[in-house]
């Protein structure tokens, strides 16, 4: 059964691209209040998660899969060019993040 913060800490990370993607391209003021919104939404997200999970652990999932989605999101939705290594580095970190699930449950 997958528990609570393995819920959570995905989502997280989630919403940690969605804010990392709006520091770039938010020009209004309704843009930038939901870029605040998505920040204080993913710290407490992550915030939960750290109070059934090592704080290493989550932060390096929580950080990882930001950088991770935000590579994939600029590449499918703003025209970022591909590069294999990257790819290849994202692949490499989840799988670390995959591992550290693995270990720490």
């Amino acid at each position: 059964m997958i528990r609570a913060q393995w819920i959570l800490l995905p989502l997280a990370g989630l919403v940690e691209v969605g804010w990392a993607t709006g520091l770039k391209h938010a020009e209004t003021l309704a843009e930038w209040l939901l870029t605040i919104a998505l920040v204080v939404a993913s710290l407490w997200l992550a915030s939960r998660a750290v109070r059934y999970m090592p704080t290493s652990t989550v932060y390096t999932i929580f950080v990882g899969l930001g950088a991770a989605g935000t590579a994939i999101a600029d590449w499918a939705f703003f025209g970022v060019a591909f590069h294999w290594p990257v790819l290849a580095f994202i692949a490499l970190l989840l799988i670390g993040v995959i591992g550290l699930q693995q270990v720490r449950d």
